[in-house]
């Protein structure tokens, strides 16, 4: 059978099995993340002609004929405060909706804002809970202290069905405990925290962990469950080796542990810059990172990472120089470069975190069907584009 052949026996779930275990697929997995530009021109009513039916991310990929490998779906992840309400206040902006939320606690009050940006659908946050830790941490200790976890099982079982044989939910699952620090201390001031202030970081990390970790056991302990994705956004200038040897390493190593134990499969979302770090992944043994940008905007390409450890998945291919920089004629040639040198029983083509949303549709579907005529292709009639 030539590698362009359709293979009418074999389900998407069951090929993308084949590269989790390390066997060899039928065809490489087509599994781009582009729910922000579904997301996006569903909105604004943009979307193509073959997209225009669909009502979820979950049509959309079907309707592409995605293998479905995607962390963009709700899993059941659940943040609850137990005893401290926080006072939410939202307010229309000319670039869209402003959220402050502040937690007003027995030792100060935290403040968060976020700015959603409307027009390109995506948004930041403006103020981090901790500004210094002087000032704030005692309330955010109290915050931390009152601040649970939950998994919504049915939530992911009612996901899981709607993926079905089309493809496997990569659960996204919290986040590591140093991007953590990031969500509520900010990018910079985690740093300065973390060297000014190791054992309260070293403390809060621990227990944030001590609070996710029994929902990583449900996780690995479930039938349904085959693979989880910890939500973080790796790059090595806010990861830089020694702070990840203290406030990420013991953490993801613990939860690559528990899940490969259980037969399960532990991903990390990581799209920066990431070859100083192959020997913190190799020693975590991680089954493989999402989202992986290679050169030029990343630096870690898809055959530096075959060196990692035997067993690693390398899950990307799709940068934004591909998307928006690049002629249909250049893209074809980097791919031509670029595929054969990749482990074809440890790749799934994806996109490099997100997939922009001034991507042209044309671009979408030329991509898949590069990687479908060197990868092959899964049964023809599971799709409905062509």
């Amino acid at each position: 059978m030539t590698s362009t052949e359709p293979h009418p026996k074999l389900t998407r779930r069951e090929n993308l099995r084949k590269v989790l275990s390390g066997r060899d697929p039928a065809w490489v997995p087509f599994a781009i993340n582009f729910e922000q530009w579904f997301k996006h021109h569903k909105t604004f009513a943009t979307l193509p002609d073959e997209l225009r039916g669909c009502e979820t991310y979950i049509d959309a990929q079907k309707a592409l004929g995605c293998d479905i490998f995607s962390r963009n779906l709700d899993g059941g992840f659940r943040e609850v405060d137990q005893r401290i309400k926080p006072k939410i206040t939202q307010v229309n902006t000319d670039i869209g909706l402003r959220t402050i939320t502040e937690y007003h606690t027995p030792r100060g009050t935290l403040r968060n804002v976020f700015q959603e940006q409307a027009a390109i659908t995506t948004g930041h946050t403006e103020e981090y809970m901790v500004k210094d830790w002087e000032t704030d941490g005692g309330a955010f200790e109290c915050f931390l202290d009152q601040h649970e976890y939950r998994w919504d099982v049915d939530a992911f079982i009612k996901v899981n069905d709607q993926v079905g044989d089309w493809g496997i939910v990569n659960v996204p699952f919290g986040c590591t405990p140093l991007k953590f620090l990031h969500l509520h201390f900010g990018l910079e001031y985690s740093c300065l925290f973390a060297n000014d202030y190791p054992d309260a970081a070293k403390r809060i990390c621990d227990l944030y962990w001590k609070k996710l970790r029994p929902w990583l056991i449900a996780l690995a302990e479930h039938p349904r469950v085959e693979s989880v994705c910890l939500m973080d956004n790796v790059d090595t200038p806010f990861y830089p080796p020694s702070m990840a040897g203290e406030l990420w390493e013991p953490y993801v190593k613990d939860a690559a542990d528990l899940l490969r134990d259980a037969g399960k499969h532990l991903f990390v979302h990581a799209c920066g810059k990431l070859s100083a770090l192959n020997p913190t992944f190799a020693r975590c043994h991680v089954s493989g990172l999402e989202g992986i940008s290679h050169p030029y905007l990343g630096d870690w390409s898809a055959d530096a990472a075959r060196n990692c450890h035997p067993d690693f998945i390398f899950i990307g291919g799709f940068s934004a120089r591909e998307q928006q920089s690049l002629d249909d004629d250049q893209v074809r040639a980097f791919y031509g470069q670029y595929l054969p040198k990749t482990d074809k029983r440890r790749f799934i083509f994806a996109a490099s975190c997100q997939t922009s949303i001034h991507t042209p549709w044309n671009r979408i579907k030329l991509v898949k069907d590069i990687c479908r005529q060197w990868g092959g292709h899964p049964h023809s009639s599971q799709g409905r584009v062509s």
